[in-house]
């Protein structure tokens, strides 16, 4: 038995002490400042832009792998070519393409193409306030057709939709939003078969900015949506489509003012909000959902432990809210792009915090069980199980309030048992039957609906 004991401290040490965030870059001005998109994964290489920092202080695209190694700046940004980019880049095959903020032939941003060592960068058109100005999310691609939206310029200088081919020809406004229909668009368009979804962050009914789909000749536009405050205000980033099912974020309104996660059908029906920010949930995002399967992962700018956004996840229903993880400045702080899922690992970037206070790039594995930095409650007592070793039949006691939910996960980080109907503290406890699972060492975590740690732990199951 004294073997068997020193052996679970042994293998839980080693687990607990695992963190799941691994700063792969830190930005430090020379090789780049500020990153304010999401990162493209090809293969093993990770693509990406920040706003500031190089060679002249506007800007670079770079490539590092997935492991943290080999970083290249692919160009720095001079304003000619661009200055000030806000958005991702995309990849076909081996060419990049994206766009500035600002720069260009007249100072209205650019998009380009780069090949994905750096060579053949080729300004591809030049903004300038007519054709649209300062674009601050991201190109979409179906085939050989780019499509993207504008914050500013066209004929109400509220934005525009536009098109171009890939070689930089045929450009094409295919709207020109007028604040009624929308205006201030940011992120990416959304293309399921030839209709295009978007947001944009202002007009509308309300001023509070609008879901819209519009075919990819620029017909048939559609508002889909009005916010209004309640249901969420200012959408930020981008869209994100499941089957018939669209899922985003806006950065405030909602019950608390602080920011929502919603869905809605293709159509524009069934609007519902899967989660009301709260400020120690998150606060204020400003990225996109990523999918897998039936989990939504994101990030918040602020809110959280430290104030300073968290990572987190929650299932397509609204149910399992998980704070995976508070940033704090040192680790990170404010990110504003989205995450880029590749197995089970989650790649990022925040524009400030890190070593050097301008930004990093980082990684995240979602297997391993978030180390617990919250704070207990005061006179939990914490939360104990007996037997242990036991069969898989067990009994989990302590002090909790309702609502709270209890976890538990194997070894390798997967999750087996998750429940969010617990006794409250007058209660002895609850059973819970595992005995369908194999045998080995597992780990528990018991929190609050407000995501405070109220007790954790390990036990055996024995066969």
């Amino acid at each position: 038995m004294k073997k068997l004991n020193f052996f679970i401290l042994l293998i839980c040490a080693a687990f607990y002490g695992k963190a799941q965030l691994t700063i792969l870059q830190s930005f430090n001005g020379t090789n780049g400042q500020t990153p304010n998109g999401s990162l493209t994964l090809s293969g093993k290489t990770l693509f990406g832009m920040t706003l500031g920092g190089g060679a002249n202080g506007y800007g670079v695209i770079f490539s590092i792998d997935s492991n943290g190694n080999a970083y290249k700046k692919l160009l720095d940004f001079n304003g000619t070519n661009g200055r000030l980019p806000y958005g991702s880049l995309i990849i076909s095959g081996k060419t990049l393409f994206g766009m500035t903020q600002q720069g260009g032939a007249n100072g209205d941003g650019v998009i380009f193409s780069i090949d994905s060592n750096g060579n053949a960068y080729k300004d591809l058109l030049d903004f300038n306030i007519t054709n649209g100005q300062f674009p601050i999310g991201s190109l979409t691609l179906s085939g050989n057709t780019l499509f993207g939206m504008t914050y500013y310029g066209g004929a109400n200088n509220d934005g525009v939709i536009f098109s171009i081919d890939s070689n930089g020809n045929a450009y094409k406004k295919l709207l020109d939003f007028n604040g009624t229909n929308g205006q201030t668009p940011n992120g990416s368009l959304t293309i399921s078969g030839k209709t295009l979804f978007g947001m944009t962050q202002q007009g509308g009914a309300n001023n509070d900015g609008i879901i819209f789909s519009i075919d990819s000749n620029g017909n048939a536009y559609k508002d889909l949506l009005d916010f209004n405050g309640t249901n969420g205000k200012y959408p930020w980033r981008s869209l994100t489509l499941s089957g018939n099912t669209l899922f985003g974020m806006t950065r405030f309104g909602g019950a608390n003012d602080s920011g929502v996660i919603f869905s809605i059908d293709s159509n524009g029906n069934a609007y519902k909000i899967l989660l009301d920010f709260n400020g120690t949930n998150g606060q204020q995002p400003l990225s996109s959902l990523t999918l897998s399967g039936n989990t939504l992962y994101g990030m918040t700018q602020q809110g959280g432990a430290n104030g300073d956004g968290v990572i987190f996840s929650i299932d397509s229903n609204g149910n399992a809210y998980k704070d995976l993880l508070d940033f704090n400045g040192t680790n990170g702080k404010g990110p504003i792009g989205s995450l880029t899922l590749s197995g089970n690992t989650l790649f990022g970037m925040t524009p400030s915090g890190g070593t050097n206070g301008d930004g990093e790039v980082f990684k995240f594995d979602t297997n391993i069980i978030p180390l617990y930095t919250n704070t207990l409650i005061s006179g939990s007592g914490g939360v104990n199980i007996f037997p242990n070793p036991n069969n898989g039949m067990f009994q989990l006691s302590g002090q909790w309030s309702e609502n709270s939910q209890i976890e538990i996960y194997s070894m390798l980080g997967q999750e087996v048992y998750s429940t969010l109907t617990l006794p409250s503290p007058n209660e002895e406890g609850i059973s819970i039957n595992l005995s369908s699972q194999p045998a080995g060492i597992y780990l528990y975590r018991v929190i609050t609906e407000n995501g405070e740690l109220v007790g954790t732990g390990k036990f055996v199951i024995q066969k």
